[in-house]
């Protein structure tokens, strides 16, 4: 008996605007088996439908679409949720998001067991998982290919880093590890490599490689990577990622910004967001930290006096108190 072609629906419960690198896949190998797949997030029927949820807080939409009797996954759901064999070899169908670059993991894991992550936890022991070829673009129009990273540890070791770090610059692929990079783990040898190659931020409008200093514990080492990639790569080409609300107080979120910003390097905030409940921290001042600093507002006024709220009340924008 002949197997009948399914139509097949996709839907990216998270909707970041980033691509989903499991619905791609799952696309790839529905089409390879003859099936149509309908586009990303339509409404119109299909014979199987799929979800991914990769943050919990959209576990709500996730329940009800699994209630309409779709199969839902990711690691808003289950950190141990993965594709079958067959799907996750696949290469990603670029078409499902209609985007001109490539994206993906070359690695998977981490060497770190950091209390804010769930990564460990999610995937393991670090292990390569695919090539720079698995992932790049061929449908682009692009006169140098662009690959996007979603490695969590990049660097985890040295020779296989600079191994792929000089793929790309010998096959002239533009790369952005979106994830950010280890300071911690940088060798002379490292930022070499780092430094020849061509990396971009995720746009690719801006030639820009980062960073994390996500625990004032780490200043000395932060301190020792920045050094040494200052001293190849100029400084308005770094950035650092910044975690706030944490384990950290207010006072050492601004020493950690007063460090990066006295080697001229970019900072840009990130608030904590528990993975368990979603709650992102509450205090205000660490939204307001967020925004001063990410909208580089910090080279117009001192932090203590980037005070949105306060102003906005002052200025009659919005009421001091409701009245019932």
């Amino acid at each position: 008996m002949l197997k009948m072609n399914q139509t097949i629906g996709l839907f990216d419960l998270d909707r970041t605007g980033f691509p989903n690198v499991a619905l791609m896949k799952l696309s790839a190998w529905h089409k390879a088996q003859g099936d149509t797949v309908l586009p990303l997030n339509s409404g119109e029927r299909a014979d199987r439908r799929y979800g991914s949820c990769v943050f919990t807080w959209n576990r709500r939409k996730a329940a009800a679409l699994t209630a309409q009797g779709a199969v839902v996954g990711g690691s808003g759901i289950d950190l141990k949720n993965q594709l079958p064999a067959a799907v996750e070899a696949m290469r990603p169908d670029y078409t499902l998001y209609g985007i001109d670059y490539g994206v993906g993991y070359l690695m998977r894991g981490c060497i770190w067991d950091c209390r804010f992550c769930v990564v460990p936890q999610k995937e393991g022991k670090p292990r390569e998982v695919a090539t720079i070829e698995d992932l790049v673009n061929h449908a682009s129009p692009r006169a140098r290919p662009f690959v996007v990273l979603l490695d969590n540890e990049f660097l985890w070791r040295e020779q296989w880093a600079i191994a792929r770090l000089q793929e790309f610059t010998d096959r002239g692929i533009d790369w952005c590890p979106s994830q950010g990079l280890d300071v911690r783990v940088l060798t002379p040898a490292l930022v070499d490599a780092l430094a020849a190659s061509p990396f971009w931020n995720v746009h690719h409008n801006r030639k820009q490689i980062t960073f994390a200093f996500d625990d004032v514990v780490i200043e000395g080492r932060y301190r020792r990577g920045v050094e040494l990639l200052l001293t190849k790569i100029k400084a308005w080409h770094l950035q650092s990622f910044v975690l706030v609300g944490f384990n950290s107080t207010i006072a050492q979120d601004l020493r950690r910004l007063d460090i990066i910003r006295s080697y001229q390097v970019d900072p840009f905030v990130m608030v904590y967001r528990d993975y368990h409940t979603g709650q992102m921290a509450r205090d205000p001042q660490l939204r307001n930290l967020a925004r001063w600093v990410n909208r580089r507002l910090y080279k117009t006024c001192s932090f203590a006096e980037y005070w949105p709220e306060a102003r906005r009340e002052q200025q009659g924008l919005i009421p001091l108190q409701v009245v019932a």
